[in-house]
């Protein structure tokens, strides 16, 4: 899997490649942006595939490359951000060498959604609680985080520091107030159902609710600011 590529001297690329048994990995093509344009469009950014690597002292050499089947993510500048949420997440929380259990199969099953789903948003948002969830940083959302009683049917607050949902009892004044249909969907995504959650009608202001609270939360965690997340809001801003 493509993270990363940047360009490197007068004809090569330096790539960041996700893989399931190695982790990250950094290899450099040479030549290749003198080379057929087949090695160069079979490692674009987000494509599947299979990698024959050299290994190298500071990068390893990539020999061959063959693109596997599936969906691709078409050029189109909103579904290209909400790829590379997906593949700036995946590359943040990995380390070189060093796998982490499942981040590759959810990387590229998200991918295959962004590329397929008709709405990005949709996919992208179940991506990121797919995440938290391998994470270990999944919300609470069916008891307050603060008494610890089950919730009831009522509008609640989010908080990201305490890890899920306060109770409007506990809820400090002027906590913005999660929408009891914004925390629903929540949940039916919490419980890993995709096909309960792609039959479900998420109009543009829901939709922006339950994004909030996913992106506060990951963003909490990962103790940074993520820059496809923040290019996604100002494109948001403007529609």
């Amino acid at each position: 899997m493509v993270l990363r590529k940047v360009d490197y001297g007068e004809a090569d690329r330096i790539f960041t490649l996700l893989t399931r048994q190695h982790g990250k990995v950094g290899a450099i093509a040479k030549g290749i942006r003198r080379s057929p344009r087949s090695l160069a469009a079979t490692l674009e950014l987000f494509s599947t595939v299979d990698v024959q690597l050299a290994r190298g002292r500071n990068l390893d050499v990539v020999l061959q490359a063959v693109r596997l089947p599936g969906p691709r993510v078409t050029a189109d500048l909103e579904r290209t951000a909400h790829a590379a949420l997906i593949t700036e997440l995946a590359d943040h929380v990995t380390e070189e060498r060093h796998p982490l259990d499942g981040i590759y199969e959810l990387t590229v099953r998200g991918l295959e959604e962004v590329a397929q789903e008709p709405e990005p948003r949709r996919a992208t948002a179940y991506f990121m609680m797919a995440a938290l969830d391998l994470l270990g940083y999944a919300p609470e959302l069916t008891h307050c985080v603060a008494c610890h009683q089950p919730l009831p049917e009522a509008p609640a607050a989010f908080s990201p520091p305490a890890g899920g949902v306060v109770c409007a009892t506990c809820m400090p004044p002027g906590a913005p107030v999660l929408p009891v249909r914004a925390l629903k969907v929540l949940r039916v995504m919490a419980s890993g159902s995709i096909g309960l959650y792609r039959r479900l009608r998420l109009e543009p202001p829901l939709l922006a609710e339950v994004e909030n609270v996913l992106e506060a939360q990951l963003e909490y965690h990962l103790d940074r600011r993520l820059k496809s997340l923040r290019i996604l809001r100002q494109m948001r801003s403007c529609e």
